[in-house]
Order: structure tokens, then C-alpha cells, then sequence
């Protein structure tokens, strides 16, 4: 009887979810690519954070990345290994970075990369708690060391960073979920 009624209050949870709307503008200045992206998200602000600083486990659910690894940790700060293909139908391209993490917590993400295949490559994930959970924001610098076609370059750097962004949104639903149905 618990079980069913617990299988029953999930699938309600599930129900009742709406996926949160991702919201991603991508332009060219230069060589960079500028993007802001947001999203509303029905989750607790910590399990957002827990999830935006799981860099671990972010091969396990983001697309593109074949690995995530911290490799070294300070307090705040965090040095983490990456790498991956990303890009979009026939055009794709390697990522390999290595980023200098700065931590604050709950509330912001800060990431420089000190190696790697990015010229820059520099972000901004911030956290703003609300009445019905948290608001996500991500405004980042890529600067790639390799060309970017002029008629698909954006698109598929801009395809890229909102596979990834999705991913750490749906995980962050995800989690939330769960844990709603676990109570």
C-alpha cells in the first residue's frame, strides 16, 4: 500500500512538472561568442548548487563531455579537467580545458580557463532564489585557438553551450523531482 501510494504521489510530481524553459542568446563579437542563457527552475536553491558543483559527474549527464574531473581543490577554489566533442551535424569540434574554478556558495560559479584548446573561455553561473525556487543565469566568453566557420560557427558553439546548459537544468529537475516523491 505505501509503495503504491508513493509510485502514485511520483507520478503526480511528474505530472505537475513543467520542464523549466531554457532561454539561450549567442552572438559573435570578434572571435568570442557571448551567450546568457536563464531558466526558472521549481527546486531548492542548495540542490541546484549541490548539482551546478557536481563537476565530477557532469560526463554522467551532459552531453558532449567524455570527462569531468577535479583535479585539484582549495577551499573555494577548484581546478577541473575536461574534454569532449562538441558541435553540431557535420562540423564538430574537440574540447579539451582545464579551468580555474572560484566557488561562492549558493549563490554564484565563476570559471577561467588556464588550459586547453579555448584562446578564453570564461563563465559566469549564478543562482537567485525565488518564491517557486531558483533562478538560473549563465553568461560566458569562448574564444576557441581553432577557426569557426563563418556560416555555422555560432550555431554550432551556441548548439554546444545549450546541450550542456539543458543538461545541468534537467538534472537539477531531475533531482528535484525525486526528492520531492521521496518525501
Amino acid at each position: 500500500m505505501r509503495r503504491a501510494l508513493a509510485v502514485v504521489l511520483l507520478l503526480l510530481a511528474a505530472a505537475n512538472a513543467v520542464p523549466a524553459e531554457l532561454r539561450v542568446e549567442a552572438r559573435r563579437e570578434g572571435d568570442a561568442v557571448l551567450v546568457e542563457a536563464s531558466a526558472e527552475l521549481r527546486a531548492e536553491p542548495r540542490l541546484a548548487w549541490e548539482v551546478l558543483t557536481s563537476y565530477d559527474r557532469y560526463a554522467e549527464f551532459v552531453p558532449d563531455l567524455r570527462t569531468s574531473r577535479i583535479v585539484e581543490r582549495n577551499g573555494s577554489l577548484a581546478i577541473v579537467e575536461q574534454s569532449g566533442v562538441a558541435g553540431m551535424f557535420f562540423y564538430r569540434f574537440p574540447m579539451e580545458v582545464t579551468l580555474a574554478i572560484t566557488e561562492e556558495p549558493f549563490e554564484s560559479v565563476r570559471c577561467q580557463s588556464i588550459a586547453g584548446n579555448f584562446r578564453e573561455l570564461s563563465g559566469l553561473y549564478r543562482l537567485q532564489p525565488t518564491p517557486q525556487g531558483v533562478k538560473f543565469l549563465y553568461s560566458g566568453r569562448l574564444v576557441p585557438n581553432f577557426r569557426l566557420p563563418p556560416l555555422v560557427g555560432l550555431p554550432a558553439v551556441r548548439g554546444s553551450v545549450e546541450r550542456q546548459l539543458r543538461a545541468l537544468v534537467q538534472e537539477i529537475e531531475r533531482r528535484a523531482a525525486q526528492k520531492a516523491g521521496a518525501r
